[in-house]
């Protein structure tokens, strides 16, 4: 169930991410926000989405006041395809977006703001309120309900992010970071477009780099195991003969 709420953002800088969705819109004043370097400005005309699991900061400028509505990840709405709103909040939540807001937009927001300061408990009427201002914000900005493509991920950054932290853990969190996705549309776009899981694909990206190491350097092999991001010589040992059919001692006899 959305929750809908007015508020003042700070006027010192915050910095934070939260496991739901959220909507914020200008009502009065103006304050900043940047999701994963998307600046957004946020005043009466303008609006940010903001999906779950995404680092944003943000500060709000004298006077500001705010339209906040939290959707929770776990709604049946983000996860079953049956629900009559899954084809709407997914694609309006996958990504940080800034959302210019017309005139019909704007009157529509001040009028449920009206309602829901005057029933401050009655959560029936705060709920209708915020999906009415969702569905309509989503017309606005999905206006086409044709089946779109799905979005591709840029593998080229995700490359260079597991590259320049080879030697670190890396986490499907620290993946859809990188990329500023969330990290259930994360593992779900990564395995349609890859045909492997994020881990399947960091170790064979692993492995790739071990080899390049045991064909032109002279390392030993815990030194390469290190090297590569593998917690031990074995665990270097049994992924390349899971997934390569050979051992890293058997290729390195073999350029010998």
């Amino acid at each position: 169930m959305p929750q809908a709420k007015v508020m003042s953002l700070p006027q010192t800088v915050n910095r934070h991410k939260h496991d739901h969705y959220q909507l914020v819109m200008g009502l009065t004043g103006s304050a900043e926000i940047d999701m994963c370097g998307l600046a957004a400005h946020l005043d009466v005309s303008h609006a940010c989405i903001v999906p779950t699991d995404t680092y944003h900061d943000f500060f709000g400028r004298p006077s500001n006041h705010v339209l906040v509505i939290d959707l929770e990840e776990s709604s049946p709405a983000f996860r079953d395809p049956q629900h009559p709103d899954y084809e709407i909040l997914n694609p309006l939540f996958e990504s940080p977006k800034l959302v210019s807001l017309d005139q019909g937009m704007r009157q529509l927001t001040q009028v449920c703001i009206q309602e829901i300061q005057r029933a401050e408990t009655d959560q029936a009427l705060r709920h209708h309120m915020a999906c009415t201002i969702i569905r309509c914000l989503s017309r606005r900005v999905l206006p086409d309900t044709k089946p779109k493509k799905v979005p591709l991920l840029d593998i080229n950054r995700i490359d260079h992010y597991i590259s320049q932290h080879m030697q670190d853990r890396i986490s499907i969190s620290n993946l859809a970071d990188c990329i500023c996705v969330s990290e259930r549309h994360f593992f779900e776009l990564f395995k349609q477009q890859t045909e492997q899981t994020p881990h399947q694909y960091v170790i064979r990206m692993r492995l790739t780099y071990a080899t390049r190491l045991i064909r032109e350097t002279n390392l030993s092999l815990a030194e390469i195991s290190q090297k590569s991001g593998f917690s031990s010589q074995s665990a270097l040992t049994n992924s390349m003969r899971k997934y390569e059919g050979f051992t890293p001692k058997q290729l390195r006899n073999s350029f010998n």
